[in-house]
């Protein structure tokens, strides 16, 4: 009997051996699963691994379980984690022309942001820097205009904002809350639920469908959605890692962010009037910014264009603008 389960045993062990993938891809994301961004991460697991053949795994981490916030654009850089889709606003810490995404109504609609991403020369040229630095950008995960929420009060008029304390995502959204007349508070997305509850800030801006994830509507009920940034997520992954990789996986890897991230675009499109009609189903108050006020939010935050043209460079700037026309 002991003759036979030995080798038995010895075949089952090395049968696991064969079938254990050979790259593991530790994926960490500062979101829930469940939004519009996640849905995405989980279809590009299921393809990566069936296309495959089972040769890579991904190890899907979400909601800041493994790192969160700049702690995430150091794993990646270190190698800790091979892969994230971290919302852009924390790589301007490594490129401070990264900001030229994030100007004040850079983007009024989002046709003239993926005509900014789908252009390769300018998106290769604003993240030259952070590659140089040992991260590699694979692919672009659009997101959403951000929306305000707030505690207290609508917000209509840019006055609105003044003396609120409000979460802001990097230097250039905390800018355009500064002059907007507001106190900007650096929070990371898992500290934005407990920090609205207890009053520690007056409100927020952040992709709508995440208002709903976390019931943010509970403790800020006045929504005001406008085209003022354009929050997205470069697929970003450790540049050592990636050279290293067999050429077939990585060709397979690249093309399934792509075709992920593409596929991802209406669908994160309609989620946000999904999340809108939500939003009000559960008593929120929830504006769609009009024209007339679009144009007075544009002027009032004009000036940060000016004041951080120095570091993004007037080339990249006119190129951004020109993605409007």
């Amino acid at each position: 009997m002991r003759a036979i389960v030995f080798p038995l045993l010895a075949l089952v062990a090395q049968l696991s051996t064969a079938l254990a993938a050979e790259v593991t891809i530790r994926f960490p994301v500062e979101y829930a699963i469940d939004i519009a961004p996640g849905v995405a991460n989980r279809e590009f697991k299921q393809l990566v691994e069936e296309r495959t053949q089972g040769r890579v795994e991904v190890k899907l981490f979400p909601s800041g379980n493994l790192y969160k916030g700049l702690d995430l654009v150091q794993a990646i850089l270190r190698g800790d984690a091979e892969m994230s889709t971290l919302t852009s606003a924390y790589w301007t810490a490594l490129s401070p022309k990264l900001s030229v995404f994030e100007l004040p109504y850079a983007f009024p609609d989002r046709k003239a942001f993926y005509r900014a991403i789908d252009d390769r020369g300018f998106f290769e040229k604003t993240y030259d820097e952070v590659e140089a630095k040992g991260a590699k950008v694979i692919g672009v995960l659009p997101y959403d205009h951000f929306a305000f929420a707030t505690r207290s009060k609508p917000l209509r008029a840019p006055r609105d904002m003044a003396g609120l304390k409000v979460r802001g995502l990097g230097r250039t959204n905390s800018a355009m809350l500064s002059v907007l007349g507001a106190s900007p508070v650096s929070l990371n997305l898992v500290e934005l639920s407990p920090a609205l509850q207890q009053g520690v800030i007056d409100g927020l801006n952040a992709p709508i469908d995440i208002a709903l994830a976390y019931k943010w509507y509970e403790s800020a009920k006045y929504v005001t959605y406008a085209p003022a940034y354009l929050g997205f997520c470069p697929w970003m992954v450790n540049a050592r890692w990636w050279n290293g990789l067999d050429p077939q996986l990585r060709q397979i890897i690249q093309d399934t962010a792509v075709e992920v991230a593409l596929r991802h675009r209406p669908r994160s499109e309609a989620e946000t009037q999904k999340a809108i009609d939500a939003l009000r189903s559960h008593g929120a108050d929830v504006h769609v910014q009009t024209d007339a006020e679009k144009a007075a939010w544009i002027e009032v935050t004009a000036p940060v264009w000016t004041q951080l043209e120095p570091q993004i460079g007037k080339d990249l700037i006119e190129r951004v603008r020109s993605y409007s026309k």
